[in-house]
């Protein structure tokens, strides 16, 4: 079986962390190599991870990467010990089987570069958070197929998307060593789906193979911060629109910018708080003052 790397990015996080390395303990695959990349946490995680875990390799970072950059770090130390990288987060649980299906997939098709899995919410175990993901060639945005639905078997077919998440997928390792790892000054939200888009540019599919499957804790880190989470999320997808010409454009980003956003704010301010609504203008302003990188203080 080829050997396949594991990335596992971590903050503060440690009890979460320590239930996703114990469900990648469990998997079936004879050939894996765990990295917990672990920006600079200080509630016990890499103390945690050297008594508890210790064939998984840690990498202690000193001051907080953002998890662009923390993920590919993790890349960086595994890309020419492996045939391929699942790349993933500290607040999931994996199935035994997990990469099995997935090395089995990408073994028969050698155009399959990115390969997503169906994830399930943790605490909803049979209700879907991804079985793929699209962007609207109209307007630009993205979603997640099947957010919020009961599982069926119309989610059951393995398909080519835009792009298939970050918080679960498999890499395959020598295109990451010809187009680089995550967009780092992205630093939260949209280097998944840029990394994908970054595969099919180089001539690969990105599929959704539904028998690998995972459960996925939401609402943890960063997004515990929703005005944060808005303000980097719309920096970066516009410029994923604007970097990869998604869709109808020029007419794509036109309509996002005059359309979505002015949408979005509105929504925001009404159902929600105003701080949010202000977020969404922020990163707008970001991406045009192209202002990427940490935002230190944000909102």
């Amino acid at each position: 079986m080829p050997a396949v790397g594991v990335v596992i990015v971590n903050h503060n996080l440690k009890d979460s962390l320590h239930a996703t390395l114990d469900s990648f303990r469990r998997l079936n695959y004879p050939a894996v190599t765990i990295v917990v990349s672990d920006n600079a946490s200080i509630d016990g995680s890499q103390e945690m991870v050297k008594t508890l875990f210790p064939e998984v390799h840690l990498l202690a970072h000193a001051e907080e990467q953002g998890y662009a950059r923390a993920a590919s770090l993790g890349m960086a130390y595994l890309v020419d010990k492996t045939k391929y990288i699942f790349s993933t987060t500290n607040d999931v649980i994996v199935a035994p089987d997990l990469l099995n299906v997935l090395v089995d997939e990408a073994e028969r098709d050698p155009k399959a570069g990115v390969l997503g899995t169906k994830i399930y919410f943790f605490d909803r175990p049979s209700v879907l958070w991804h079985a793929g993901g699209s962007i609207n060639p109209f307007h630009g945005h993205s979603r997640h197929i099947g957010w919020e639905c009961q599982d069926h078997p119309r989610y059951n077919r393995v398909r080519q998307c835009d792009f298939v998440t970050g918080c679960g997928y498999l890499l395959r390792s020598e295109v990451l060593q010809r187009i680089g790892f995550f967009k780092e000054d992205l630093v939260f939200y949209s280097e998944d789906a840029d990394l994908c888009y970054r595969f099919r540019e180089a001539g690969y599919k990105v599929l959704y193979i539904p028998d690998a499957k995972m459960w996925h804790k939401t609402n943890t880190t960063l997004a515990k911060n929703r005005p944060s989470q808005l303000r980097y999320s719309t920096r970066n997808g516009i410029y994923l629109i604007q970097r990869h010409r998604i869709g109808y454009y020029p007419l794509s980003i036109w309509i996002y910018l005059f359309l979505v956003t002015p949408f979005k704010m509105a929504l925001f301010a009404i159902i929600m708080r105003q701080k949010n609504s202000i977020a969404i203008y922020r990163g707008v302003q970001d991406w045009r003052l192209h202002r990427f990188g940490w935002i230190r203080n944000a909102p």
